[in-house]
């Protein structure tokens, strides 16, 4: 999996980056058709000062593309809230594979 980091804010340690990709890796060996993650670590001051740390992780699955946001007080925190969401959004995706269609339909006359 490709796994890219984009930090405007520029002062992002490299334990949280390492945490990330890692968790993010885990994710890639749950669910194989995860392709490539981006990953934006910044501040906005724009909305609410106190929460002003965002993560967004926009991952490329083969078919679909998933996006989470979370805006918290601290960095950490935001990941760790947006990986979060992100294994749930997986975790439902893996249930629908593996689901049988609603309904069965053929062209063949019997």
């Amino acid at each position: 999996m490709i796994i890219e980091f984009h930090t405007p804010y520029g002062k992002i340690s490299e334990k949280l980056l390492d945490t990330i990709r890692k968790e993010l890796l885990e994710l890639s060996h749950i669910y194989k058709r995860a392709s490539r993650a981006e990953v934006l670590l910044k501040e906005d001051i724009t909305i609410i000062p106190s929460e002003n740390k965002v993560c967004e992780i926009s991952l490329a699955i083969y078919g679909d593309n998933i996006r989470v946001h979370s805006r918290t007080e601290k960095f950490e925190k935001s990941a760790k809230e947006a990986i979060k969401e992100l294994k749930k959004m997986i975790n439902k995706l893996r249930k629908e594979q593996n689901e049988p269609p609603d309904q069965v339909t053929s062209s063949v006359k019997v």
